[in-house]
């Protein structure tokens, strides 16, 4: 058996044993606690970016998937040619080894082929008081230039704010579903397109996901009829990479269904075996930080001083909107 082999099958066989433990970890949680979601990739780098003259701190939250407070938290718009520092690391939430996994507080789409993270992009999710169902399901639909036939529920909000709409909406610049519709199984739901890029990555749709034009061009791409779909709720996630590097990543609890806590992290971490391999100190900044960005908390790993990782005061809760 050649080395590749033989590290490849005993990488395998951690995998295992660690998702097992962690199964028994959520079995030990408090009754209605959130499960922290763990898995073994993480998407995004930290880099530089010329802001440009059409640039808002909202368009460049939208476009990368990190919050408008973590970026700018001054409050201040940025000016056409500043450079500033992104960071759209994000634990990958692994719930399928062939599908697309959508974790509702992260606001991300994540999509795995041969059990490996292929893409992720920040989407829109449902607001508050019109949730985006959790659950399993399958692409049902796949069309392009869609029709929206607009719910009665949502004709009878839109006119009672005061904004102009039909039964149905024509494919075109006008229709809020973009050029993409991948249909779910489930009473209308679905993934699609835009026409307000700008919208995206809110607690802002009406229970659909909704990813920027070139995003969901290719997500459509990438997918076929009957693939799975979850879509999960981990305010906390936990990522343990190949090479031995951990990261966390703390969101807001947007649908109020509870945040795990530190004690919560150590029971995951222990059920992972992975206690004695964590900085707690950097740890629980990270997880009271609620930034929305991936964070490295191993033993081997500096501290990080971007976007403020080592300030302890949270990030107020990111945008809900009542976008279309």
């Amino acid at each position: 058996m050649s080395l590749r082999i033989a590290y490849g099958a005993a990488l395998v066989l951690a995998l295992l044993a660690m998702e097992t433990g962690v199964r028994r970890a959520r079995a030990e949680l408090p009754p209605g606690a959130t499960p922290i979601g763990v898995g073994h990739e993480v998407s995004g780098e930290r880099f530089a970016y010329q802001v440009n003259e059409h640039d808002t701190s909202d368009s460049i939250a939208s476009r990368f998937g990190e919050p408008a407070l973590t970026l700018f938290p001054d409050g201040n718009e940025p000016n056409p040619g500043d450079t500033i520092s992104i960071d759209d690391r994000h634990v990958a939430a692994a719930a399928v080894a062939e599908g697309i996994v959508i974790n509702v507080p992260q606001r991300m789409l994540f999509v795995y082929q041969d059990g490996h993270l292929a893409g992720a992009w920040p989407v829109t999710v449902g607001r508050p008081d019109w949730r985006t169902p959790l659950g399993s399901y399958r692409i049902a639909a796949l069309q392009l230039n869609p029709t929206w036939h607009v719910p009665p529920a949502i004709r009878a909000e839109m006119e009672d704010d005061g904004i102009p709409t039909s039964a149905v909406v024509k494919p075109g610049p006008s229709n809020p579903l973009g050029q993409r519709w991948i249909g779910l199984d489930h009473g209308g739901i679905g993934i699609h397109g835009t026409n307000h890029p700008k919208s995206i990555y809110y607690f802002g749709s009406h229970g659909c996901i909704r990813l920027a034009p070139e995003a969901v061009d290719k997500l459509f791409h990438m997918v076929r009829h009957g693939e799975q779909v979850e879509i999960v709720y981990q305010p906390v996630t936990l990522a343990v990479l190949a090479d031995g590097r951990i990261f966390v990543e703390s969101d807001a609890d947007p649908y109020e269904l509870g945040r795990p806590d530190l004690q919560a992290l150590q029971v995951t971490a222990r059920a992972a075996g992975i206690e004695r391999s964590i900085n707690w100190p950097r740890a629980s900044r990270a997880l009271v930080m609620v930034d929305g960005i991936a964070r490295r908390i191993d033993l081997g790993g500096e501290a990080e001083s971007a976007s403020g990782a080592e300030s302890a005061a949270p990030v107020p809760s990111p945008g809900i909107t009542k976008s279309e």
